[in-house]
């Protein structure tokens, strides 16, 4: 038997969690699925364990897209100042590093703490260590996980790229959209650390 929902998101990262919150606050019911064992893996290493969670300069022309209009709708529906005054609603201290970057001056768990309250307040139910094995898609989606099967009229997916994998990032987001024919852009390498050994630092 299916457990119904409106909305299934998968994946309990930044975006999957704000989606999340926004649909719950909505009235929708809503399910989070996160195959690890907590919310926001990558959000509490960003920063260098202090989560760089906006910057004061952030406009459109900061963004690439093919509709260079889409970064301007995007940014004025949610500002940087939104996020900043849900920040302070919870009392987390916070610092600019340097050109308008805003850092915890604790820990990132503040944001996830943060994140996770929002859902709760929301109606949010969040499920941890739920591997998804499939997805399908007759009038609604079914999504079969590994404790229990879930169906909902809306799914977002918002599982993430493969950018760390040592965090459990896997190719699952772009192997579902290939799946209902999506267009998948090749991924390519972005911010990618690079380590050199005593000889290359000689050269």
């Amino acid at each position: 038997m299916n457990r119904k929902y409106d909305v299934i998101v998968l994946g309990a990262g930044a975006a999957g969690l704000m989606c999340a919150i926004a649909a719950g606050k909505r009235g929708r019911r809503v399910l989070v699925l996160e195959r690890a064992d907590r919310i926001g893996k990558k959000i509490l290493i960003s920063g260098g364990g202090r989560c760089n969670f906006t910057n004061l300069h952030t406009s459109p022309e900061n963004f690439l897209s093919a509709n260079p209009h889409f970064a301007k709708s995007a940014l004025a529906r949610y500002t940087p100042a939104d996020f900043i005054g849900l920040v302070e609603k919870y009392r987390i201290p916070y610092h600019e590093k340097k050109l308008g970057q805003l850092f915890c001056d604790r820990a990132a768990s503040d944001i996830t703490a943060m994140l996770d309250q929002e859902c709760r307040d929301a109606g949010v139910e969040i499920r941890c260590s739920s591997k998804v094995n499939e997805v399908r898609k007759n009038d609604q989606f079914t999504v079969q996980a590994e404790d229990a099967n879930f169906a909902a009229s809306r799914l977002v997916v918002a599982t993430g790229g493969l950018s760390i994998a040592k965090i459990g990032a896997t190719s699952f987001g772009y192997d579902l959209g290939r799946q209902f024919g999506l267009k998948i852009e090749p991924p390519r390498a972005a911010l990618v650390p690079l380590t050199f050994s005593e000889e290359d630092r000689k050269r």
